[in-house]
């Protein structure tokens, strides 16, 4: 049944210990109690301790065989879960939906089709356990239903605890992927493209409504590399070495051959392009395409990439273009390739970047650095991948471009000031000629008038007032002055928006130089305070010129 039509109002609102937060609600329509849904998804670790604790719960409240359902897509980690499970309460008996496929039903190889379940056997079993019919009981009273559609609407109704496992679009296809590959022996392309065609088209049509429905939602977050123990390290250096000089440190052993890559970068679903450590890369290398899946880390200075590799046809992009994945970089590379079979050194060339970089990398960390050492490298590594150069000088680029456009700003409220400075001495000189002449201290002529003076006792009683327009000629001053105030008052705003504008750059500073990795901390810092020293002086010198000049202004009137 849906949630909305098999729960009551949550009794309280969560807070405190984790298991105190899971809470039992009373189903309606039936004796049976279940818990109260968690609005927020849960790790795997937690997601785990809490099914547990709503298990117990479970069983002291609800008479007979508590029946949890456990769903997510194909390679989300719902097996590993329910193992994980069952490590804890041995005896938990584990029914798999896998086992009631009805491979007649198979339509152009397509698993993941709802209609290949045979439900009526299965349906036929639960309903036989929950009436104790001769069938080997768990004695803990604990089923769990395992499998992509077990929240189906066809088990809903007798299931006590809803549990969904979920890991991210990209994730789950490389964990698919491998999985496919060491059970079935399919191709990778084969995977790939089963998965856009078909797999996905059907979570997102069948598997993920019925989802949104579970007690508990789990975001299995892990990394299907961590598993390889032996990815490449990778030196990186911007200084110039020529081929002799390499070929001299790798010895007389050593081949020479040149390429040109293309690497093509898809942006996962769902990830921050300025903080994505597991681009999926497509490289085109002398015609042949390869998708490579991987996922780098920076031990200074080292870049550490474990990486998995598959032959594929260029026509596969558009079918993961098809699950949400976006291209965010095309990266050419000449290299000039020299290695001795243990590791290998490049000089690459980027056409992005206009700029040359060496590149030592192999299986061995000892032999790179060796090698780095050999030669003279060490003091200039750069621990950034190419993807991530990229992104640090485009973010380089707006942070300038932004400090551009504020000079100009101010460059242009500086003119404003100059001229309003002048008009304020203007003024200032044309009260000073009225308060010397003695023949203008109790008559105001017209073309003393028109000239926007005034005798300088009506100007020094309308002073208590705030005021420094004379009373006999105020509306002749306030149209000769209006114009000035506009102008002041123009010369206001753009101070307000340079003002707005260095809190935007400011906020923009704080959201692009945030630390992704540890590896180019102190790069990014760097960065930020030479940006802060170079805005700083800017910030006061403009403050400073404005109170300056108002103060002198007001000091002479």
């Amino acid at each position: 049944m849906e949630r909305s039509d098999s729960l009551s109002e949550s009794p309280r609102k969560r807070n405190g210990l984790l298991r105190d937060q899971v809470q039992l609600v009373k189903r309606k329509d039936t004796s049976r109690y279940e818990i109260v849904p968690f609005p927020e998804p849960l790790s795997f670790e937690k997601g785990f301790f809490v099914m547990i604790r709503a298990i117990q719960l479970l069983v002291q409240n609800n008479e007979g065989i508590i029946f949890v359902g456990v769903a997510g897509p194909s390679g989300a980690g719902k097996t590993v879960f329910t193992e994980k499970v069952l490590n804890f309460m041995p005896s938990v008996a584990v029914i798999s939906m896998d086992n009631y496929n009805d491979a007649s039903r198979i339509v152009d190889g397509n698993f993941d089709d709802p209609r290949l379940t045979d439900y009526d056997t299965l349906l036929e079993n639960i309903h036989g356990l929950k009436e104790g019919r001769t069938v080997d009981v768990p004695s803990s009273r604990i089923v769990i239903i395992e499998g992509i559609y077990a929240l189906s609407d066809k088990l809903r109704p007798i299931l006590d605890l809803r549990v969904s496992v979920t890991g991210g679009v990209h994730f789950d296809l490389v964990k698919r992927v491998l999985r496919d590959i060491q059970r079935a022996g399919q191709e990778p392309e084969e995977i790939i493209h089963q998965i856009s065609e078909t797999v996905y088209p059907m979570y997102k049509a069948f598997i993920e409504p019925d989802l949104k429905t579970a007690h508990i939602r789990i975001i299995n977050k892990f990394n299907p590399f961590s598993g390889f123990q032996n990815p490449m390290y990778i030196l990186k250096s911007p200084r110039s070495l020529t081929p002799d000089q390499i070929k001299a440190a790798l010895g007389e052993d050593q081949t020479e051959s040149n390429e040109e890559t293309y690497d093509i970068y898809l942006l996962p679903p769902g990830e921050d392009p300025e903080a994505c450590q597991s681009y999926l890369r497509m490289r085109n290398r002398e015609g042949k395409y390869n998708l490579m899946f991987e996922e780098w880390v920076t031990d200074n200075p080292f870049i550490i990439s474990p990486r998995i590799t598959f032959e594929v046809s260029v026509r596969l992009l558009g079918g993961l273009m098809a699950l949400g994945y976006t291209i965010a970089a095309i990266l050419k590379r000449s290299s000039r390739v020299f290695s001795d079979g243990k590791a290998t050194v490049k000089i690459d060339w980027l056409e992005q970047l206009n700029r040359r970089y060496i590149q030592v990398q192999g299986r061995d960390r000892l032999y790179v650095k060796f090698v780095a050492e050999q030669l003279g490298l060490d003091g200039s590594y750069i621990p950034r991948t190419y993807i991530e150069q990229i992104q640090l000088e485009k973010l380089m680029n707006d942070v300038m471009g932004a400090i551009n456009q504020l000079s100009e700003q101010i460059s242009t409220l500086n003119e404003r000031m100059d001229e309003f400075t002048c008009r304020v001495e203007d003024l200032n000189s044309k009260f000073t000629l009225i308060k010397s002449s003695p023949s203008q201290q109790n008559l105001i002529p017209s073309s003393d008038t028109r000239n926007g003076s005034a005798p300088t006792n009506l100007f020094v009683s309308q002073l208590g007032n705030g005021t420094l327009i004379p009373n006999s000629s105020s509306s002749n001053q306030l149209s000769k002055e209006s114009p000035l105030m506009e102008e002041i008052t123009v010369l206001s705003r753009g101070q307000r928006q340079v003002i707005h504008q260095l809190d935007n750059l400011t906020n923009l500073l704080h959201e692009h130089l945030v630390l992704t990795r540890q590896g180019n901390a102190m790069s990014r810092n760097r960065i930020q305070e030479g940006i802060n020293m170079a805005i700083c002086p800017l910030i006061i010198l403009t403050i400073g010129s404005v109170g300056y000049f108002v103060f002198k202004s007001l000091n002479r009137s």
